[in-house]
């Protein structure tokens, strides 16, 4: 490698992946030292970790050069670096869960490793209980460190800038303008990340006052702010029967579903706008969804008492809007409409800029303004559309990228489908696998319903589920984008040839 192509790549990747490397074996040491302390699988996570935490040192040592602090990476390079990150980082937690005996395939084994990362919240563990103090922490780290991004949290501390770090960090932050709470994108990464602590924090402590033990709380508040879903019980949030910890996490799953600037502009005082239109598009779809399937399990006779019956409903759209995947009543034996409901509502998600999956409420307004702009340019062709989500103007370069966003989601997802069907699953589990997995959601329709683990799906299944996660944990762009380049690159070198 030459010196140039050195001082273009190193920094950015070293720093990336060595970051990654060194927050996933720290975690592992953490994991470790609880699994010591109940006298489980203690050195299964102690092995792994240290390996995992000097080999990631070693790649950050190597990438730092004082006097690259400031070095331009391109943007290719910065998506295909937090691409590699994903799938790495993924690749280290098999092996805890391979030593543990959690598993014994380490196709298993990544599959619930980048359920973790990437917040899905799709298992193929059928006794949560069984497993040890130490994998079930794992599970909720791999959760907490994917919600905010691994990436932002490297970012918050890479000496690089340049459009390409910019790239990596706006791949994981899922939003729709790239607006920045700060001029300097390091800046904008620690404030993500203390916001990300902070609501950790109360989470927690919010899950101890409603009677939660002190373990379970600290799992359970990772998981809900990363609206990742895995939980220390089997039954998960049903297991505790207890409607103060259902209530907590509805909350607290909406709270990780708002966009962390949101947050930002309300402890400093300034305008809401506008994320403040968008979160309240994503409560009006929450609350709308619930009432609709609230009436529908009434009309269908499936109610199970008015207050039972409302919590029930507010709960599953909440954790399927917000992609958490906790889940208090099994969804999949509900009536029809209730069911295409909750299988709609996977694809919109909640809003850009939270740790949520989906296409993301404000991309769906703007999808629906779009359309009937359109609409109206057919009665008036020569009429001057803007395009308006509440007091906020977007450019047309907006307009056509959410418009290419959506195009590619829907080729993704409808690709993902034919993959399940070609895996030997029924239409309804293909088409419920596919969404649930790309959208982040976990549970689904079917053969992967709400009380089911992903246990029905096939190894070539398992596979296509776990690409489809971490294009959907990517916004599918991302690895469509790096698709592309690669593409162009060897035409590239075919017409040099």
């Amino acid at each position: 490698m030459t010196a140039a192509l050195r001082r273009q790549v190193s920094p950015l990747f070293g720093l990336t992946l060595g970051g990654t490397f060194a927050a996933s074996g720290l975690a592992m040491l953490v994991c470790a030292a609880v699994g010591f302390a109940y006298g489980q699988d203690g050195i299964a996570f102690a092995l792994p970790g240290v390996v995992t935490t000097a080999l990631g040192l070693a790649l950050v040592w190597a990438a730092i050069d004082p006097d690259q602090r400031n070095m331009t990476v391109t943007p290719v390079s910065g998506l295909l670096a937090v691409t590699l990150a994903w799938v790495l980082a993924s690749v280290t937690g098999v092996a805890p869960l391979l030593a543990s005996g959690a598993f014994d395939s380490p196709l298993d084994a990544y599959f619930e490793s980048v359920s973790g990362f990437t917040t899905t919240g799709a298992t193929l563990l059928n006794d949560i209980e069984a497993q040890s103090q130490a994998v079930l922490l794992w599970r909720s780290v791999m959760q907490w460190l994917g919600g905010v991004g691994i990436v932002v949290l490297v970012v918050a501390i890479a000496p690089i800038s340049g459009p390409g770090i910019q790239k990596a960090f706006y791949a994981e932050t899922s939003s729709v303008t790239s607006d920045r709470l700060t001029p300097r994108i390091i800046d904008t990464a620690k404030i993500i990340a203390g916001i990300y602590l902070v609501l950790s924090l109360v989470a927690g402590t919010a899950y101890l006052a409603a009677g939660m033990g002190p373990f379970d709380a600290i799992n359970h508040s990772m998981t809900t702010i990363a609206t990742g879903g895995f939980s220390t019980r089997t039954a998960s949030i049903g297991a505790f029967d207890s409607v103060a910890i259902e209530i907590v996490a509805i909350i607290f799953m909406i709270v990780g579903g708002i966009n962390f600037a949101f947050y930002w502009r309300a402890i400093r005082g300034k305008g809401l706008r506008p994320q403040l239109t968008e979160v309240l598009g994503f409560l009006a779809f929450l609350f709308g969804i619930s009432a609709a399937v609230g009436v529908s399990l009434w009309l269908a006779g499936d109610a199970v008492g008015f207050g039972r019956t409302l919590l029930d409903s507010i709960f599953s759209v909440t954790t399927i809007i917000t992609t958490t995947g906790f889940t208090t009543a099994d969804f999949d034996s509900w009536n029809s409409f209730a069911r295409t409901a909750i299988l709609m509502t996977m694809f919109i998600g909640a809003c850009a800029g939270s740790t949520a999956g989906g296409i993301k409420v404000i991309r769906v307004m703007l999808l629906g303004k779009a359309s009937f702009q359109e609409l109206q340019r057919q009665i008036r062709p020569n009429a001057v559309r803007v395009l308006r989500i509440g007091s906020h103007v977007y450019r047309e370069d907006v307009r056509r990228a959410v418009l290419g966003f959506f195009l590619i989601y829907m080729i993704v997802y409808g690709f993902g489908v034919l993959a399940m069907a070609a895996g030997g699953l029924d239409p309804l589990t293909a088409f419920s696998a596919a969404s649930a997995t790309l959208n982040m959601v976990g549970p689904g329709i079917g053969e992967v319903g709400a009380l089911e683990s992903y246990e029905a799906l096939s190894s070539f299944n398992r596979a296509v589920a776990c690409v489809l996660m971490i294009a959907g944990r990517l916004e599918v762009f991302t690895v469509v984008a790096l698709l592309a380049a690669a593409w162009e690159r060897m035409n590239s070198v075919r017409a040099a040839y």
